[in-house]
């Protein structure tokens, strides 16, 4: 674990919140954030979490899942933007078996001990600031959700390939088909019928 990493806290936090704060609010803030940098593969946080967790990607690509009962992991969503806050607390994370897991050499803001929800009473601010910081996360959910029940396993590829864009080749293929909940075999299929359909060869996206 590295905590190098050239980003002033206070300035991080200033354009991270959406209205005008108080600096004492900001100087909290910083008090009880450290910046961390992980190497892929390594996870954040998973159930019977016994504190907050609550993340800001600064570099990298996340994603958060489940396990189902033969231990594959479901995915349920992506971070690659810088700045994405992933705001979850104990509760969250045990209620639904959450996992937090980088999927590049990544490196986020980390609030240790206490988070966000829990200062929301001390600084009434904060029910706003966090619900403007999860929407995006929320309906990108809700997004994957929609594409799941209504788009067929071709439409459902050429919709990540849209909304996904940046990282496409930054992930492997398996990391694909698990978000996409798409078998690898058909996954590939896809793939070969697009570059038919293009005349091209389909990228063999070999990322590790």
């Amino acid at each position: 674990m590295s905590t190098d990493y050239p980003l002033n806290l206070h300035e991080f936090y200033r354009n991270f919140f959406t209205g005008e704060v108080d600096e004492e609010l900001i100087d909290k803030f910083v008090s009880i954030s450290r910046v961390v940098t992980k190497e892929k593969g390594e996870i954040i946080f998973g159930p019977e979490a016994t504190g907050p967790s609550s993340t800001f990607l600064l570099d990298g690509i996340m994603k958060t899942f489940v396990l189902s009962p033969d231990g594959e992991e479901n995915t349920y969503a992506l971070f690659f933007r810088p700045g994405t806050a992933i705001c979850l607390t104990k509760e969250m994370i045990n209620a639904s078996g959450l996992y937090l897991k980088t999927l590049t050499k990544t490196t986020y803001v980390e609030m240790v001990g206490i988070g966000p929800w829990d200062l929301v009473e001390e600084y009434p601010i904060l029910y706003r600031e966090v619900l403007y910081a999860v929407m995006p996360l929320t309906f990108g959910m809700l997004d994957k959700l929609r594409a799941g029940y209504t788009l067929s396993a071709k439409e459902r590829y050429l919709w990540f390939l849209n909304k996904y864009a940046p990282i496409v080749d930054r992930i492997s293929l398996a990391e694909v088909s698990l978000f996409l909940g798409i078998k690898p075999q058909s996954l590939s299929r896809i793939r070969a019928e697009l570059a038919e359909e293009e005349g091209t060869t389909p990228p063999e996206n070999l990322v590790d």
